[in-house]
């Protein structure tokens, strides 16, 4: 029997979704897909493995070494899909370049990516998500991250933050105080990991003034609401590019418009390791999960790569991590629970006929696939997690309540 369970075992990093939450998971793709829908954004599907040259101009750091990679029967390097921006941003050159714009597009389907050590992770993730491409206003940024705000709210999600920042912000800050290249990568790297412990120690030890140490220890302390905007600017020495603060200031004046400044905090110490980024970038957390439930932001030299200039903007949430969270909240969505329909000698025709017209209706109807009597497909009925027993006797139905009566 060990010797079987081995043969069968599936990989590492990914799983099974048994009943009901496959069905539940499912659920929420269409929740999460009508609420795109109702904000004027169409779907589109990309093919789940594509050439490595659209991919790894634009993928950085541990993303880079966690793609799939394979010949194809010609010898040219595939990849499984890491990541959906890229793919739509292809789609876009290709397809809407001409246009009106902006375009406005959705998506729901894997990504894969190689998970070394694992650690809890996945490799299989379900991703839904949006791209506005063709506007470069703080409005398409604050669009994004209402309908985030609005896609948490609606598939149940009561407590939770999206913690607003700008990719430009760190960069400009870091360059005025004339770090070396090398080391903005570094400090980048460490306010991903929210490694602030080894930040200092590195800070103590760069060849810069005092002050541009303690500006930069300062950024992890620049977390709340637009009042935070003020003390950031006061850290930028003189004569440094203040565009990233202002355009936060205007994403959030339109959050107030959307009214939902309550669910978003600016946090200026947060970094996104991918090349794409340019401008606004956030991320949704709440209690008890580790990591991001959502997150996205603004890569306007994205398209570029594939011959179009159009500015963009757009976010994924993770139904697998959304599943998590609700799983652990009781907050999955219901499914129908099921009829149970049977049948004696003479009862069958009757009962298909019945179930037919019950499905129509849009019930959930399990036939018996063989005779039996009332008492059996009782209890058939109730093993199956059925509510409730139409038993078809000839021309007679008899109507019973699965937790013991009989109308």
């Amino acid at each position: 029997m060990t010797e079987v369970l081995q043969r069968i075992q599936i990989p590492e990093g990914v799983r099974d979704l048994l009943p009901d939450l496959a069905g539940q998971k499912r659920k929420l793709e269409e929740l999460i897909q009508q609420i795109f829908s109702r904000w004027g954004y169409r779907e589109v599907s990309t093919p789940a493995f594509e050439y490595s040259d659209n991919f790894m101009t634009d993928l950085k750091d541990g993303l880079e070494n966690s793609v799939y990679r394979f010949p194809d029967e010609q010898g040219r390097m595939l990849v499984l899909r890491p990541d959906f921006t890229l793919p739509i941003a292809r789609v876009v050159a290709v397809h809407f370049a001409e246009g009106p714009l902006p375009v406005r597009l959705c998506y729901s389907g894997e990504i894969f990516r190689y998970a070394a050590g694992l650690q809890g992770k996945q490799r299989e993730l379900t991703q839904a998500g949006v791209e506005l491409m063709g506007d470069g206003t703080a409005g398409s940024d604050a669009e994004v991250i209402a309908l985030a705000a609005e896609v948490l709210q609606k598939t149940g999600l009561d407590e939770f933050t999206l913690c607003l920042g700008h990719v430009g912000f760190l960069e400009i800050l870091l360059t005025a105080y004339d770090l070396l290249p090398q080391d903005v990568e570094k400090v980048k790297q460490l306010f991903n990991k929210k490694d602030f412990v080894t930040l200092k120690e590195m800070v103590s030890k760069l060849k810069i003034s005092r002050q541009a140490k303690e500006s930069i220890m300062q950024i992890p302390l620049l977390r709340g609401g637009v009042e935070i905007l003020d003390k950031a600017q006061a850290l930028l020495p003189p004569g440094a590019d203040a565009q990233p603060l202002e355009i936060l200031r205007e994403i959030w004046s339109v959050l107030e418009d959307y009214m939902v400044t309550q669910f978003v905090t600016i946090d200026l110490s947060m970094v996104r390791m991918m090349n794409y980024y340019t401008g606004m970038v956030f991320e949704g957390y709440t209690n008890g999960l580790g990591y991001p439930l959502c997150g996205g932001g603004r890569y306007d030299r994205l398209l570029a790569n594939f011959g179009c200039e159009l500015p963009a903007v757009g976010f994924a949430v993770s139904l697998d991590h959304l599943l998590t969270v609700l799983t652990r909240q009781r907050k999955l969505p219901e499914l129908l629970e099921p009829l149970f329909v049977a049948y004696n000698d003479s009862g069958r025709e009757k009962a298909v006929a019945a179930a037919q017209i019950l499905r129509r209706q849009g019930a959930v109807v399990i036939v018996d696939l063989q005779e039996s009597t009332y008492e059996e497909a009782f209890k058939s009925g109730t093993e199956k997690g059925a509510t409730r027993l139409l038993y078809c006797a000839g021309e007679d139905i008899i109507d019973a309540d699965l937790d013991g009566g009989q109308e």
